[in-house]
């Protein structure tokens, strides 16, 4: 009934089926500083967000079909069938989930669309992306036509949703739910050169290009931060050991502490070993700087650094700190002269508590004690 409902009131509004059509926006730079976290972790992947202007639907994806179900939850579940993603969102249930007013607004303005207009978008690869919007604008032609007939699941609740299209006369094995996929010569090529590089060439790739040993191999093989390993050793110079063992072994000990990793993005994380190859950051503060992220979310490294007290010694103020403890060992100098090097290394980074890079200081000790 609540269907029959919905498709009165497209046609009192003049919506016919032609009006809606496959017209989709990217929308991602609208999101590029956006709180919330679904669509912050695609676009921090790289992957598409794109919107669909749908004509005279406004207030309609958010009434009620069925006790806690919804004409968006409708075309979510196509969406989730067709296009094999999380879900949808929709301008009739937002600003919400993390997303502005501003962002809506600019979403609106984006797909050109007007006040009676509702908009939906989804964010994940390109060609799901796709696909669910796709599904999306099907279900809502079919709304302003007629009540399709589909194969729904029964709930618990008594309600029921979308399962999968109903099987005409022609179904045989194989599955022919299946949209069907000419197999041509350009697909193969296509799918070809996109194939992902074999688990075992990978693993001895990275233990031969970055001299890793076969554990941290193996663990980044299976983690998902295996591209951003790559991607952060080239651009932070730091150590391609201790850029594995934090994405691998630390993160995990991390998240058995409780702190919730999804919460700092692929950018932050590469923004953490570029302070550490700067040094503006000790490589044993990493783990610090990343839980303090993760609990305070829309901050900076900078931002860590600052309220932790990790700002690390420059040679100006090294230089003071050095001549205090030689000054301090003044008879074990004379008497060692540079074998007093070791000696006075422990001294001064027990002094500044590892606030300082090492390689910093054995320049400067060094040089003073010429």
């Amino acid at each position: 009934l609540g269907l029959i409902k919905i498709k009165e009131e497209l046609a009192t509004r003049g919506i016919k089926a032609e009006d809606l059509k496959e017209d989709f926006v990217d929308v991602a730079n609208i999101f590029n500083e956006t709180k919330c976290k679904v669509i912050r972790k695609a676009i921090d992947k790289n992957q598409k967000a794109l919107a669909v202007k749908l004509p005279g639907f406004a207030g309609l994806l958010g009434r009620e079909l069925m006790p806690n179900f919804r004409l968006g939850t409708e075309l979510s579940d196509r969406a989730k069938f067709w296009g094999r993603v999380g879900g949808i969102f929709h301008t009739d249930e937002m600003p919400n989930y993390g997303i502005t007013i501003e962002e809506v607004e600019a979403l609106s303005k984006a797909v050109n669309a007007g006040e009676d207009d509702a908009v939906v978008f989804v964010a994940d690869t390109a060609e799901n992306v796709f696909d669910a919007l796709k599904a999306v604008v099907e279900r809502a032609q079919e709304a302003v036509t007629h009540i399709p007939a589909e194969t729904r699941t029964a709930k618990d609740d008594g309600t029921t949703r979308y399962m999968r299209p109903r099987p005409g006369a022609a179904r045989m094995y194989p599955e022919t739910d299946i949209p069907a996929q000419p197999i041509t010569e350009e697909l193969v090529k296509k799918i070809q050169s996109n194939l992902p590089e074999p688990a075992d060439k990978k693993l001895m790739r990275l233990i031969k290009q970055y001299s890793l040993n076969e554990k941290l191999g193996k663990q980044l093989v299976d983690s998902e931060y295996n591209n951003l390993f790559e991607i952060t050793v080239k651009e932070s110079a730091v150590a391609a050991s201790i850029v594995s063992a934090f994405l691998t072994e630390t993160l995990k000990a991390l998240k058995r502490e409780g702190i919730q990793l999804d919460n700092v993005s692929y950018d932050q994380i590469k923004s953490i070993f570029k302070a550490v190859s700067s040094g503006e950051l000790a490589k044993e503060a990493l783990a610090d700087v990343f839980s303090w992220l993760s609990k305070n979310e829309g901050k900076t490294v900078q931002n860590a650094v600052d309220a932790l007290g990790l700002k690390m010694f420059t040679e100006a103020d090294l230089t003071p700190v050095i001549d205090r403890v030689i000054l301090a060992n003044k008879a074990s100098v004379d008497k060692l002269g540079k074998n007093a090097f070791g000696m006075l290394m422990g001294a001064t980074m027990k002094e500044v508590r590892g606030k300082a890079n090492p390689e910093l200081v054995g320049k400067l000790l060094k040089e003073l004690l010429k």
